[in-house]
């Protein structure tokens, strides 16, 4: 026989159960195409994922501001994402170039340009995927005209390497 305290107790634990359920599918990754299902903003200062920034170093130019996450995807991949901003309303864009250089000695780059103080996302779908093969990836901040970088950082920042 069940008492009316035993089912009021199971009552409660069942609604923390479907409680902590609901709040882990919320703060489960949500899928997406270019990150092959994984979400690196679901906690972007802990795990694998690390912050990047292209200022206060050699890849930092007055004028654009870089800044995102880098790490590793679940298929082996490395994912770098962020935003860039024009931060000068002086009639130059802001440009940033993301070079990646692999074991087989080839080399991809990646360009971001907007003239956007609001900013513009770096990567189509949230980031930019690179082949668990890429060695090095670096960036650098740039100003342009016309959607081409005409002068960039005078030197470049690493943010992965292996």
């Amino acid at each position: 026989m069940y008492s009316r305290k035993n089912t009021a107790r199971k009552r409660i634990v069942l609604a923390a159960a479907a409680t902590a359920l609901g709040a882990g599918l919320a703060l489960a990754p949500s899928a997406s195409a270019s990150t092959d299902g994984m979400n690196p903003h679901a906690a972007p200062f802990s795990g694998p994922f690390k912050a990047w920034t292209a200022s206060h170093h050699a890849s930092d130019i007055a004028g654009a501001w870089a800044h995102g996450h880098r790490g590793p995807l679940d298929n082996g991949r490395i994912m770098v994402d962020g935003t860039l901003y024009d931060t000068k309303y002086d009639h130059k864009a802001a440009c940033v170039q993301i070079h990646a250089k692999y074991a087989d000695g080839g080399t991809r780059d990646e360009w971001v340009y907007t003239s956007s103080k609001n900013g513009k996302s770096i990567g189509p779908g949230g980031g930019y995927t690179f082949a668990s093969s890429v060695r090095t990836i670096w960036v650098r901040e740039g100003l342009g005209n016309g959607g081409h970088c005409t002068r960039m950082a005078r030197g470049v920042h690493t943010i992965y390497q292996r």
